[in-house]
């Protein structure tokens, strides 16, 4: 005989008798003047299944017409006395109470109504099953245990019986009363008890989204094994995209305008998997974004490639390592061809004006010293913004939406929000210290939707990367234990970055995976996706120029040597495809050459059955042509492709121009800077028609005695358009404050995307 502990049965007593003073109301509000019940609710509610000797507590709560509280006594009942005894006070027996309401003797196996009711008016009931202690629960599919092609289609339904049984093995599922149906994975299927025909503790499975899920039955405290075999709904095999109406795979759009692009999406069997759940990703969304398959062109100008990807954990639910599949050229079941890569060029009568930020690193260490940033526009108002840098910044870098420039520094992460007339930078956090609170270091990458930070802290002994997470400040920033950081970039889907040691070893941190090395060799430099991120190009692993590492398993895939180490490289918008293969350019600065590379590659679907995920085919990876600037060996201060891949600018120290190598015709124009400056820093507008160069003009007319100014070079119509000088009203025209002698110079700019 199974019997309550004392000490448990007097604390039941005890709030028993507490509960019956007060009418057992638990928390309320003030009392209502108007004591006529309307209604009352029982808690727990609606089914409750326990074991023979459980006991139970039940309150309830009585409301007015108002929905106000009333204070009254409640009388409790049990439809079924011989398995369910009830006591004044809502404490329940499964059995018998003795007469002191302590001890609970187990009674036999039953249902029971229970029911609350005071001033006449009834609860609705809450029915209890009362039953032998479970000791295993089983699930199992109604018929053939696994579906015939090893998973189920979208859509595909099936029924699954759950079985409780006693602690002897005895069946003992009818008494226990409906059990719960829980996936580990929701999305993957749906369940359904009211299916006409089901019998109790059965239900209806039916597969939803691309995955893999155990399904429990719970009832009582107790959960089932899982199914033998894991609940598959057919993963997705083959991502194809196409334009409406356009055989091919590259379109103009309007400034401002819209595309549409459709995707369709085949599983592991070759069914059409409806309202798929795709991570659209676009290569450049500073000129063009892309939600749900509809493509935003912005006012920034230039090229940019769309695709599709099944991207963990939201598609292939639940299969780890996460099993991306990434847009491929093929057929589609209409017959018409489908496309790995859609490529965007964004266009417009006239290129709109852009702006541009200058920060300066000279204030160095000095502690007291703050700098100045400013905003630089071609016109007759060219400054028309500042704000005061608290600290030293290292790096300058623009979200892609343009609305905040985030800046690294030794002492935490700034940023600066624009969009009213008196901008302010601030920190992303109140302190200095430690480092991976404050985000201290360089910031490397920016995700596409502008909402994660690369950092990387030379710092902090030893070094640390962190990723610091706009849309989540309330978490923590993640800290990765990563020494000599050099450059990172996230895939285009997001689920991954990949960041660059200067050591040859590369880390992947991941969604869904955990932070995994890469070993490269050599002093690597540089690091790119391709068009539909199934890979990443880096240069200088191992002595190559350019070598190729799958995405989704990190397998390499080939290597090039071009005329030298890349210091940058650039993987062109506007690709072309091939048959089955897709053909990208990436372009490598390698002083003094451009280098020209090019990859040719495709997509192996997914197979019946497979839960790895298949590498890119790399068929081809060549040198296809390299440029001779024409300045002798330099040092680089900006290589940035821009338009749809037909041009390449470059600044370089010491080279009072700027370069323009057009692709298409194979040479190089080299716009000269007016006064003959040295280059400090530069930026490129995304379609290359403006280009800012922050440098030191010993000579300038109007401004003998400072080098601090920024040229505007309009590449269209060939020249130097516009020189602009800072000036700081506290001390003379240099960006710093409390900082006497040499005149801190803008060594940082970036372009603000429209």
């Amino acid at each position: 005989m199974d019997r309550c502990s004392s000490r448990v049965l007097l604390l039941l007593l005890v709030a028993g008798l507490a509960c019956g003073f007060t009418g057992c109301v638990g928390k309320s509000g003030p009392t209502s003047g108007n004591g006529t019940v309307e209604s009352v609710t029982l808690n727990p509610a609606n089914t409750l299944s326990i074991d023979l000797g459980a006991t139970q507590g039940f309150s309830a709560i009585a409301r007015n017409n108002l929905g106000q509280t009333v204070l009254v006594g409640f009388q409790f009942s049990s439809s079924n006395t011989a398995a369910l005894n009830i006591a004044a006070n809502g404490a329940a027996c499964a059995g018998t109470w003795d007469p002191t309401v302590t001890i609970c003797t187990p009674g036999a196996s039953g249902v029971a109504q229970v029911t609350a009711v005071a001033n006449g008016v009834s609860s609705p009931p809450t029915t209890v099953y009362v039953h032998q202690h479970i000791g295993s629960i089983t699930v199992a599919r109604i018929g053939n245990p696994n579906p015939d092609n090893g998973c189920f289609a979208q859509g595909q339904s099936w029924d699954y019986q759950a079985t409780a049984f006693n602690t002897n093995g005895v069946d003992i599922t009818s008494t226990v009363g409906p059990m719960n149906w829980v996936p580990s994975n929701a999305n993957v299927l749906t369940v359904d008890f009211n299916v006409n025909g089901l019998q109790p503790n059965q239900v209806q499975v039916t597969a939803r989204n691309p995955g893999i899920t155990q399904l429990f039955a719970n009832v009582s405290g107790v959960t089932s094994n899982p199914l033998d075999k894991p609940y598959v709904s057919c993963l997705v095999g083959s991502v194809m995209l196409q334009l409406p109406g356009n055989p091919g795979n590259s379109v103009n759009v309007n400034a401002g305008g819209s595309q549409t692009v459709q995707a369709t999406v085949l599983d592991t069997l070759g069914n059409i998997v409806k309202s798929p759940p795709l991570t659209w990703s676009t290569t450049n969304s500073e000129v063009a974004t892309v939600s749900n398959g509809t493509v935003s062109a912005r006012q920034n100008l230039g090229g940019a490639d769309i695709t599709a990807t099944c991207t963990p954990p939201t598609c292939n639910i639940g299969v780890l390592p996460g099993l991306p599949v990434y847009a491929s050229n093929g057929k589609l079941p209409n017959g018409q061809p489908g496309w790995g890569v859609i490529s965007v060029n964004v266009t417009a009568s006239k290129p709109p004006t852009y702006t541009a930020w200058a920060a300066t690193t000279d204030c160095g260490t000095n502690l007291n010293c703050t700098s100045i940033m400013f905003s630089v526009t071609s016109g007759v108002n060219p400054i028309a913004q500042s704000a005061t840098v608290p600290f030293t910044p290292n790096s300058l870098m623009f979200t892609p939406q343009g609305s905040r420039a985030y800046m690294g520094s030794p002492m935490g992460l700034m940023f600066l929000d624009l969009g009213t007339p008196n901008p302010v930078v601030n920190t992303v956090s109140s302190a200095t210290t430690p480092c991976n609170v404050a985000v201290c270091g360089q910031v490397l990458a920016i995700s596409p939707d502008g909402n994660r930070v690369v950092v990387a802290d030379a710092v902090t002994q030893p070094n640390q990367v962190y990723i610091f997470d706009n849309a989540n400040q309330s978490n923590p920033p993640v800290d990765l234990l990563i020494s000599g950081a050099i450059a990172a970039a996230f895939s285009p889907d997001e689920m991954k970055v990949f960041i660059l040691t200067s050591s040859g070893t590369m880390y992947v941190s991941s969604k869904v995976d955990a932070l995994t090395p890469v070993a490269l060799g050599g002093s690597p430099t540089d690091v790119a996706f391709s068009a539909d991120g199934s890979f990443a190009y880096v240069a200088g692993a191992a002595g190559n120029s350019l070598s190729t590492v799958a995405t989704c398993n990190l397998a390499g895939l080939g290597s090039v040597v071009g005329t030298a180490i890349p210091i940058k490289i650039f993987p062109l918008p506007n690709v072309q495809t091939s048959g089955a293969f897709t053909v990208q350019n990436v372009a490598a600065l390698a002083p003094p050459n451009i280098d020209i590379f090019s990859a040719e590659f495709s997509q192996n679907p997914l197979g019946k059955g497979q839960f790895t995920c298949n590498s890119p085919n790399l068929n081809s990876l060549t040198l296809a042509g390299s440029f001779d600037l024409g300045q002798g060996n330099f040092t680089p201060l900006l290589m940035q492709v821009t338009g749809n891949g037909t041009q390449v600018i470059v600044v370089a120290k010491n080279v009072p121009a700027v370069l323009v190598l057009d692709l298409n015709a194979g040479t190089t124009t080299a716009i000269p800077l007016a006064n003959n400056p040295n280059p400090l820093a530069a930026a490129a507008s995304t379609d290359g028609s403006q280009v800012f160069v922050a440098s030191c003009d010993g000579i300038h007319p109007d401004h003998p005695d400072t080098c601090n100014s920024v040229h505007i070079v309009n590449t269209l119509a060939g020249g130097d358009i516009q020189e602009v000088v800072f000036t700081n009203t506290n001390t003379s025209d240099s960006m710093c404050n409390n900082l006497p002698g040499t005149p801190c110079l803008p060594n940082l700019i970036a372009i603000k995307p429209q």
